[in-house]
């Protein structure tokens, strides 16, 4: 989340839930003012999915057709619940409404190279795509979240 540097084009993540989103957004829109044939990859997890501002960047993006990837990270937990209990609507690829979206599995890192050279062909020519990788937190969300008052020891060891 904290890692910057602008001169290899990463913009890291912010301290925000879910505000990278119109960071990516903004990024992607300087890419199509000056020209250049490039995307933007805006990674967020499916806790953020929620947020607001999430709904205006993909309007703003869909609007302008910007050349954005955005993917949502599925890891079945949203900070310390699972996601039918803090998401009405767990399909998180599909909340793009007009923009095309899928789910892979995130897992596999062959599967993910050859989806983000396609999405990002299409993000380029046609504007925005979402796809969600489905994948699994093995601990807690962080130093304060252990993760095992939501979950048990053996659903982890059974993904394992």
């Amino acid at each position: 989340m904290h890692f910057y540097s602008s001169e290899n084009n990463f913009y890291g993540g912010n301290g925000i839930v879910g505000a990278q989103m119109p960071v990516g957004t903004g990024l992607a829109f300087g890419q199509k003012y000056v020209g250049k044939k490039n995307f933007t990859v805006s990674m967020y997890g499916d806790g953020a999915a929620s947020q607001g501002q999430f709904a205006e960047a993909m309007n703003m993006a869909g609007l302008w057709k910007l050349p954005i990837v955005y993917v949502c990270e599925n890891n079945l937990y949203g900070m310390g619940t699972s996601n039918e209990r803090h998401s009405h609507n767990t399909r998180f690829y599909a909340r793009g409404d007009l923009h095309p979206g899928f789910k892979i599995e995130g897992q596999n890192v062959l599967a993910v190279r050859e989806v983000m050279k396609m999405a990002g062909a299409h993000a380029v020519e046609n504007g925005p795509m979402l796809i969600e990788f489905d994948t699994y937190r093995y601990h807690g969300h962080s130093m304060s979240d252990p993760g095992v008052t939501y979950r048990t020891k053996d659903e982890i060891a059974e993904v394992r």
